[in-house]
């Protein structure tokens, strides 16, 4: 059974359940679950996604459509652990300032 990762980016929590077991998809949140579990779920690799959104209550009537498609897009699926695009801390490029105590302890008033 292959598993793939959904990462919420919706602004509301989901939880849901296949075959008896309960999933949750935490806000911001990156969750991995079988591939089954996601076609449930998002349609995931699915041609028609009205059913998944009928039972999301995400589209009641045909008119609800367009905006449960977008209530699903913030969710992402991909079969690899999306990795988080951080950069490295820009102080560790940074010489520290001196010290404001110098002479013996005594403390140096700031120029304005």
């Amino acid at each position: 059974m292959s598993t793939v990762f959904v990462t919420n980016n919706w602004d509301k929590d989901l939880e849901d359940s296949y075959a008896y077991k309960a999933y949750k998809f935490p806000v911001g949140e990156t969750v991995e679950v079988p591939e089954e579990v996601a076609c449930y779920v998002f349609a995931y690799n699915v041609e028609d996604k009205v059913p998944t959104l009928a039972r999301q209550g995400w589209a009641k009537t045909r008119v609800d459509i367009p905006e449960g498609l977008k209530i699903l897009e913030k969710f992402s699926v991909s079969a690899t652990k999306p990795t988080k695009n951080h950069s490295l801390s820009p102080v560790v490029d940074k010489v520290p300032l001196p010290s404001a105590k110098r002479d013996g302890g005594k403390v140096l008033a700031k120029a304005a």
